[in-house]
């Protein structure tokens, strides 16, 4: 189920600012020779971004209730910078995501105005066609142009290799330049 984040409310505050930390779930199996072997979990790249928000004290029960009946359980479409942001060419885009660590809550009182900073990490998940293709215009396939492999490990050879082979140091293919 998903829900949009009320308007109303404040957005994520640019001047406490956001980070996000992007989740490859690699997994590295060491080698006693050799390269270790390397492997990712994830295909999409699963960003928690921290957001903090800066609440007026005059809605801080309304926010603070609204979040409470929806942003842990559902996924809440919030207009945020990042990855949707930057393909779509705007500074903010709506992404769907949920919170998932508890809300850090702060009084700030500047110039005798009452102001909660709030803090929580949400996560988000980008779908495939989200992530845009590399520049150079396509993907490198191990295998043969007949037959690619399937997999990035394997690898095959050209359909047409030549069967000619000169051993270094022969006058043909000298080892030191004459």
């Amino acid at each position: 189920m998903t829900t949009t984040y009320p308007s109303a409310f404040p957005c994520a505050s640019r001047i406490e600012g956001h980070s996000a930390a992007l989740a490859l779930g690699i997994v590295r199996t060491p080698m006693e020779a050799g390269n270790s072997r390397q492997r990712r979990r994830h295909r999409v790249l699963p960003h928690q971004i921290s957001l903090a928000f800066v609440v007026p004290q005059e809605i801080y029960a309304t926010w603070l209730t609204w979040l409470n009946a929806n942003a842990w359980d559902d996924w809440v479409e919030m207009r945020l910078p990042g990855l949707a942001a930057s393909i779509a060419g705007t500074d903010t885009a709506p992404i769907l995501v949920r919170f998932c660590t508890d809300l850090q809550v702060e009084l700030l009182t500047p110039h005798r105005l009452w102001y909660w900073r709030c803090r929580v990490d949400c996560e988000w998940l980008p779908l495939p066609d989200q992530l845009l293709p590399p520049a150079w215009g396509g993907w490198i396939v191990g295998g043969r142009p007949d037959r690619p492999s399937p997999d990035w490990v394997v690898g095959g050879r050209p359909p047409n290799t030549s069967t000619t082979f000169t051993e270094p140091g022969t006058p043909l293919r000298p080892s030191v330049p004459a």
